[in-house]
């Protein structure tokens, strides 16, 4: 606490004393920063359970609820007389199909005229026809961008006409299999009302759509908290980093969702911004990882990350120029994203072992959770683990951002404290060079005091020789009146000791000046040997010197009422005893046991210091308050 200062019924150290050992941690920066921290914490777990929730959803089969999954499927692939029907169980991947080819998928059901077919085709035209009357079509030239060569993933609901008389509704889907890849993936279907359609897309995707939503909900505070930090801490935009990773993993999941794309009925703007997402999320993780290592100048890491802005870069390009759309590019980074992330947790290995860097040993086990996640779901991609794409790298990739949210508040929090500690470094520095200026206008006044005091002694011969004479002569008035005379010529001493200590007596008297400029009364009295085994004088300084200047501080600050203060300090064995009271104005804050500084609302720098030397010299620091008055207890090991 700044400026807090008090008066107190205790005048000498026969009071209540801090003599014993107390132990304490210092409040850095109070309750804000846990708060927020648990709280992002806690929303990324729930999302990454929401996501292994839905995984096991999409693994299993979905119970059913008012909506009836379709079955008895059979698929024609090419319209020839040599083509043919076969049954399949959906979901089914039809390979190795040249682009444009048709597929037909037929079934049979029953249907009132309220039931919906639910559709999701992937990057391929679709026509529904029901008793061979075109009902809907998806993905018709021109429907899309002419950047794409295929239409984007849809999920949509078509409403199916009554049966006629006893028959079943015959219904036909005639695909048209992709320019930009050889495979074509038929998705599972559904019939009902619109509430069961979407009560069956809530069970089977809602869990990873809501947890891709507080994905970027998350990575959004992190990025706002960033910009809080930032303004007193330079290294604060460092929590933006994972907080944009998290954002851009949020994105591609929440756009990549069948959900999504059934609801937001905007495919195209899903596709750019799901592989956009995919691309670029690694991009501020290199940043990042380049930051928390002190490994900027590292030209590995370097290479690593223009390699990938490169074929960001370039894939995007390519893209919106429709030469090379993201489907075939989504090949390069099959490859590209797994060795990114094995090459940099090699690295981080290396930097762990041989240059001895912690926070690169940290960081290892969250790639390497990474790594293991990409090459799961490369390996997921071509022998099928689940039907949902991307849903392996993305919880491996929560998993990582639940790491790395830890490891981002563990490094702001270092700097926080570092920050700190270098303010009550400057802080300490300005008491000790206050009291070296006042230690050198000593010197300068006492080499004053010498150099008079040598002229003065070659000039009492010539007195001593004058009054010899008068008394000689009988004129013993004249000899009084000249004694006189030199009486009132010598100068009076001005320097007043304190204490043995000479800086320690520099501080105090350098105080006792500021307090009597400004009609503070001040009392003094201090018992500090000149010579402390145990703590230097400097350390003694900033003890004493933050202590009155805080109580001189807290009386400035007064408008009315008596300003004073009460300064004592006793030797006891071993142990330094110091009390100091002071008067001030108006109650003390006080938050957790600590007094809040008056320019800040946290501990002032000065109490902190006072506390920290304290305890670094086997002692302690204790601080009480009442009406109008503070008392400071100090107790240090000399």
């Amino acid at each position: 606490m700044e400026g807090t200062g008090t008066k107190t019924g205790g005048q000498n150290m026969g009071g209540r004393h801090p003599g014993h050992r107390r132990r304490f941690t210092c409040r850095k920066q109070g309750w804000l920063e846990p708060v927020l921290f648990v709280s992002l914490f806690s929303v990324l777990l729930l999302a990454l359970l929401l996501q292994i929730r839905g995984i096991r959803r999409s693994i299993g089969t979905v119970q059913q609820n008012h909506w009836t999954q379709v079955r008895n499927v059979r698929v024609r692939i090419g319209n020839g007389e040599n083509a043919s029907w076969k049954k399949v169980m959906l979901p089914e991947t039809i390979r190795n199909l040249p682009g444009g080819t048709k597929v037909t998928v037929s079934f049979r059901l029953q249907s009132d005229g309220s039931s919906m077919l639910f559709l999701n085709p992937v990057y391929s035209p679709v026509d529904v026809y029901a008793d061979d009357k075109l009902i809907y079509s998806y993905g018709t030239q021109g429907t899309w961008p002419p950047y794409m060569p295929d239409p984007p993933t849809g999920a949509f609901s078509v409403k199916l006409p009554a049966h006629r008389d006893e028959h079943l509704l015959h219904v036909e889907l005639v695909y048209t299999s992709p320019k930009s890849r050889s495979v074509l993936a038929l998705h599972s279907m559904v019939t009902g009302s619109g509430d069961a359609v979407l009560r069956y897309l809530f069970k089977r995707y809602g869990y990873s759509w809501v947890s891709s939503l507080l994905f970027i909900i998350a990575g959004i505070v992190m990025c706002g908290l960033s910009l809080l930090y930032i303004t007193f801490e330079k290294h604060g935009f460092r929590l933006a980093l994972p907080g944009l990773l998290i954002v851009l993993a949020g994105v591609w999941e929440f756009s990549e969702n069948t959900m999504s794309i059934y609801l937001t009925h905007r495919p195209t703007i899903l596709y750019i911004l799901a592989f956009t997402g995919m691309y670029a999320m690694l991009l501020p993780l290199f940043v990042f990882v380049q930051k928390f290592t002190k490994a900027e100048s590292g030209l590995f890491l370097s290479v690593l990350r223009w390699i990938l802005e490169a074929a960001v870069l370039g894939s995007l390009f390519l893209q919106l120029a429709g030469i090379v759309p993201f489907t075939r590019s989504l090949y390069l980074f099959h490859v590209l994203l797994p060795a990114d992330l094995i090459l940099m947790a090699v690295y981080m290995l290396y930097l762990g072992i041989w240059k001895k860097n912690r926070p690169a040993v940290a960081m290892f086990l969250a790639i390497l959770v990474l790594a293991v996640a990409a090459v799961l779901e490369l390996l997921n991609y071509y022998v099928v683990f689940t039907d949902r794409n991307s849903a392996l790298f993305q919880t491996g990739l929560q998993i990582f951002c639940l790491i790395i949210l830890v490891f981002g508040c563990v490094e702001v929090r270092r700097n926080m404290n570092l920050r700190y500690r270098n303010l009550e470094l400057a802080h300490d520095i300005g008491i000790l060079e206050q009291s070296v200026e006042l230690q050198k206008e000593r010197s300068r006044v006492l080499t004053a005091y010498e150099s008079d005091i040598r002229r003065q002694r070659h000039d009492l011969r010539h007195h001593l020789r004058y009054l010899r004479q008068l008394l000689q002569d009988g004129r013993d008035k004249e000899a009084a009146a000249y004694i006189e005379s030199l009486d009132q010529a010598i100068p009076a001493g001005t320097v007043t000791r304190y204490c043995e200590n000479s800086l320690v007596n520099a501080v105090i008297s350098y105080h006792v000046a500021l307090a009597r400029s400004d009609q503070i009364r001040m009392e003094v009295g201090v018992q500090i040997p000149a010579a402390n085994p145990h703590i230097s004088d400097a350390h003694l300084c900033v003890i004493l010197g933050n202590l009155l200047e805080n109580a001189c501080e807290a009386c400035r600050r007064m408008t009315e009422g008596e300003r004073w203060i009460r300064l004592r300090a006793k030797v006891h064995g071993d142990l330094l005893f110091i009390s100091m009271d002071n008067s001030c104005s108006g109650a003390v804050q006080l938050q957790d046991g600590r007094y809040l500084s008056s320019k800040r609302n946290e501990e002032g720098i000065g109490l902190r210091s006072v506390r920290s030397l304290a305890k670094a010299h086997d002692g302690s620091a204790e601080f009480t308050s009442g009406d109008n008055w503070f008392r400071s207890e100090i107790c240090v090991r000399l």
